[in-house]
């Protein structure tokens, strides 16, 4: 999913007149992309100047918590194999 990273959008309209679908808009002088529309051919991130189209992953509570367990994890046996 691409979202657009208000604080740093300067609102010049690339991404709007490179965009297939017409999946982005002008709001308030920063762009906003129709999640309806889109599909993430990321053209739209390609011509950003700033960078402020983003690309970001959903991912459910479990799926988290299992990642940090799993960091978690080997941490400590990194820290394990460092001591005497």
């Amino acid at each position: 999913m691409l979202q657009v990273r208000r604080d740093l959008c300067l609102g010049c309209g690339l991404c709007i007149q490179n965009c297939p679908r017409q999946a982005i808009s002008i709001l308030w002088g920063k762009a906003e992309i129709d999640q309806s529309r889109c599909v993430p051919c990321r053209l739209c991130r390609e011509v950003c100047p700033p960078g402020a189209i983003i690309e970001v992953a959903p991912v459910s509570i479990e799926e988290l918590q299992t990642l940090v367990a799993t960091l978690r994890q080997r941490a400590d046996d990194l820290i394990k194999q460092l001591q005497p």
